[in-house]
């Protein structure tokens, strides 16, 4: 039982060290993609509006 214990310690270890710092990595870079979308669309939609109102 011990070493069945202590083998799903390590498991768990080695998820939380490896796996969890590339997921959050992951997770940043794809929410700061998406801002950054989401930047550039309102961005072209607002340049769109002031151009419209020149031209009328």
């Amino acid at each position: 039982m011990p070493d069945q214990l202590n083998h799903v310690l390590t498991v768990v270890a080695h998820g939380m060290l490896t796996e969890l710092p590339a997921q959050l990595a992951t997770a940043a870079v794809m929410a700061g993609s998406a801002a950054l979308c989401r930047h550039l669309r309102r961005r072209r939609a607002k340049a769109q509006e002031v151009q419209e109102a020149e031209e009328a």
